[in-house]
């Protein structure tokens, strides 16, 4: 649960639920702090062997990358691909970017992109939804593409070596945040399809360099396949570190 969820719970049951409060918010501490030092330690390592860092910067997804040779990992939270460059983004997520291209990417550095998943898991159907059917999903789809690109465009402005990476394929886990009008299973594998197929488009009329690892770890059915999966169905697990890692030429 996050830390959200405990508050909720704890209007709801104040009395039972202000112990997991504090777990939750001790829990999500202590990861905080495990986050920066496994990266203050990366970027020490990258600087005295003087050897190029790969940065990843994204969404959760970003997880099987930690403590893997030459990666560098910029968590941004449950970032999105729509409000990535919003100054009204609740992660702060473009201010963060921004920061860590300007501090931390030097000459001979790449940068791999993950964003997109959370888009496709929780709001582009959403919005469809919302919408009453006056959007169509490919829309909702592209105008989600359209602001992502403005933010790929700009780095590709400042003349940085940048990769944008396909997100995973549609996941099985079931609604566990309680967000409104959540895509079924079926609905989540065409979404994370067509959002693939148009961020490829879009890279590739930009000449944007895009890795292509969902090819190789979707199903017949449009999930990810269960070597490639993660426990909880919507991840990625450490197995496909080494499909990016062959697509980034390491």
């Amino acid at each position: 649960m996050t830390v959200m969820m405990f508050e909720a719970l704890a209007r709801k049951e104040p009395e039972k639920s202000i112990t997991r409060i504090i777990r939750g918010r001790l829990s999500l501490r202590r990861r905080n702090i495990s986050l920066k030092v496994v990266f203050l330690r990366s970027l020490v390592r990258s600087k005295i062997t003087r050897k190029p860092a790969v940065h990843v910067i994204g969404d959760s997804h970003t997880g099987i990358f930690f403590k893997r040779k030459p990666f560098i990992v910029h968590w941004l939270g449950p970032a999105t691909a729509y409000n990535l460059k919003s100054p009204r983004s609740t992660t702060r997520s473009y201010k963060k970017l921004k920061s860590i291209l300007k501090h931390l990417v030097v000459q001979g550095d790449m940068v791999l992109l993950l964003f997109g998943e959370v888009d496709c898991r929780i709001h582009i159907y959403n919005q469809y939804v919302q919408s009453g059917g006056s959007r169509s999903l490919e829309e909702v789809i592209d105008d989600t593409i359209y602001r992502y690109g403005e933010v790929l465009d700009e780095i590709d402005r400042m003349g940085i070596d940048f990769h944008v990476a396909s997100i995973p394929p549609g996941g099985q886990e079931g609604n566990v945040f309680g967000v409104p009008n959540y895509p079924p299973p079926d609905m989540r594998c065409v979404i994370n399809r067509v959002f693939n197929e148009r961020l490829n488009d879009y890279c590739r009329k930009r000449g944007y360099s895009f890795i292509d690892v969902y090819s190789v770890v979707v199903d017949d059915e449009g999930f990810i396949k269960s070597e490639y999966s993660f426990k909880d169905g919507t991840h990625l697990n450490t197995k496909a570190v080494r499909l990016f890692e062959e697509r980034l030429g390491l």
